[in-house]
């Protein structure tokens, strides 16, 4: 099978934490949530920040910008590559690429009470005005959940870029242009694609990097996984890992999804940790007559990269 794509959609726990601040008032540091205000949620962007900043940790010598100031070099900097850019151009446009690595926010999928954190941060030093120290405190909203993510990685657009190749009709100001295709500017070629992937994936499985890590040790690194290897690039299936009020995984929804796999011939890789979510002995029993192995996380990853490393890329 052409692999063209992959897609992982993975559940995550966290205790008592605040992964993406919203915009608080005063000294309070607002929980970002949806649903009413029921349920947490952490930014897309946030999500694509603290994977990049997980990759960089490990490959920091093939990270040689920063997002805020790209270098645009896809040949040889893993974060123009990865990330995309847009580059503005003084009087000439700009340079722009997509990302191969579309990611969906983190959703909370539990509604949950938020709970307030009271920290306080003390001086030893006088205010010249006053014979008081200063004293700060600051309010934190946290709240504990399990959280459902899903990123689809475009293989066939890693390392690679295309530009247009257009034909210039007539001269002067009648002179129109005719899109004539396209026109490869880079590619890394087979190998080092190969270790970009693999580093996405390792990426995934070591998730961290969030807000507030020195005081909140949470990390959004997958428990409950499913991985997707693709023949075509699509993004369909990222809700497969539903869960209702209770906790308990969608079983209609995921079995639906897996036939459809099935039938269009794509792979499927089961990462399980007990005691994620509520139901777990029914979708065992799902996986189980779908002929799917539920296997410890790390497992299916491993499986998914060796695919990779196989692959004609």
């Amino acid at each position: 099978m052409k692999m063209k794509a992959i897609s992982v959609v993975w559940l995550a726990r966290t205790d008592l934490s605040n992964l993406n601040s919203g915009q608080g008032s005063g000294n309070l540091t607002e929980l970002k949530t949806y649903d009413h205000g029921r349920k947490p949620y952490v930014s897309g962007q946030a999500v694509r920040r603290a994977l990049f900043d997980t990759i960089a940790r490990a490959y920091d010598n093939r990270f040689l910008c920063v997002a805020e100031k790209p270098c645009c070099d896809v040949a040889n900097c893993w974060g123009c590559d990865l990330r995309g850019f847009l580059a503005p151009k003084s009087g000439e446009g700009s340079d722009r690429r997509w990302s191969p690595l579309k990611v969906a926010p983190a959703l909370g999928q539990i509604p949950a009470e938020i709970v307030t954190d009271l920290l306080t941060r003390m001086s030893i030093f006088e205010k010249e005005d006053s014979s008081t120290k200063d004293n700060r405190i600051a309010h934190v909203q946290l709240m504990e959940n399990i959280f459902r993510l899903a990123l689809v990685l475009d293989l066939e657009n890693i390392g690679r870029m295309l530009e247009p190749v257009k034909e210039e009709n007539g001269k002067g100001k009648n002179k129109e242009e005719a899109f004539k295709g396209w026109q490869v500017t880079v590619d890394v070629g087979s190998a080092e694609r190969k270790e970009r992937i693999k580093a996405v994936l390792d990426g995934i499985y070591n998730l961290n990097g969030f807000a507030k890590q020195a005081r909140a040790a949470a990390s959004l690194a997958p428990e409950v996984a499913l991985l997707t290897v693709q023949p075509v690039y699509n993004q369909r299936g990222l809700r497969a890992l539903e869960l209702n009020d209770k906790g308990e995984v969608d079983l209609k929804q995921l079995a639906w999804t897996l036939d459809e796999h099935k039938a269009l011939g794509y792979q499927d890789f089961f990462g399980y940790t007990p005691g994620v979510v509520s139901n777990e002995a029914e979708l065992l029993a799902l996986l189980q007559q779908k002929e799917i192995e539920a296997q410890p996380v790390y497992a299916a990853f491993e499986q998914v990269k060796a695919l990779v490393a196989a692959a004609d890329l």
